[in-house]
């Protein structure tokens, strides 16, 4: 079984362990609010590519993380997850530009206490950029997320936020896009390819 089915099986796992668990919807205004809005520091690694014939990638990058999410029960979140990070290579003029967003389905453990660990699966897209001189290269492909994380409550209303994400990416197309004094022309390749990548986050999450 592949990497990418496997995540897909925990992934439902997951949400049904979720939504069996959870209490009932009256009780869902919980620690603080149902809405969550927070901001990420994220350190960013993709994984190693030394026998590329050209340009080497520096596996990890300092990055930034958004996080949007409804609290259905105390237990029970579904949020909106993106990310992007800037990765230095080794020819200084070339960056990379990794992003990704997913729709994750959280369970959080420990309702009403100050510290609330949580588990969540998600799916998504996923993005990486480069440009060189007049050519912008962009590969493309949905993916999947699973991880874990904390939240520490400093009121009703804020929370310090930590957590760990692994994602699996099939790349299913590259798109080259030139443009210059001559004008633009763009040229979208298919491909089938997996990628994997992984995230540490520490951010400040509002409980709204």
């Amino acid at each position: 079984m592949n990497a990418r089915r496997t995540l897909q099986h925990l992934f439902a796992l997951t949400l049904l362990t979720s939504l069996a668990a959870a209490p009932p919807a009256a009780a869902a205004d919980g620690d603080g609010g149902r809405w969550l809005f927070g901001f990420d520091a994220v350190s960013s690694t993709v994984g190693a590519n030394e026998d590329a014939a050209a340009v080497l990638i520096e596996e990890t990058a300092p990055g930034a993380g958004l996080q949007i999410g409804y609290l259905f029960t105390p237990n029970f979140q579904l949020r909106l997850f993106a990310a992007v990070a800037e990765h230095e290579t080794s020819d200084p003029d070339v960056k990379i530009q990794v992003g990704g967003s997913t729709l994750d389905a959280v369970y959080l453990f420990r309702a009403g206490r100050k510290v609330r660990p949580y588990v969540f699966g998600g799916l998504g897209g996923f993005t990486v950029e480069s440009q060189q001189a007049d050519l912008l290269y962009k590969a493309e492909g949905p993916g999947m997320a699973l991880g874990g994380g904390v939240h520490v409550m400093l009121g009703r209303k804020v929370s310090l936020h930590g957590a760990l994400r692994f994602e699996a990416i099939n790349w299913d197309k590259v798109t080259a896009t030139y443009s210059g004094s001559g004008g633009s022309a763009s040229v979208t390749v298919p491909v089938d390819e997996e990628g994997t990548a992984g995230k540490v986050l520490v951010g400040v999450v509002f409980w709204l």
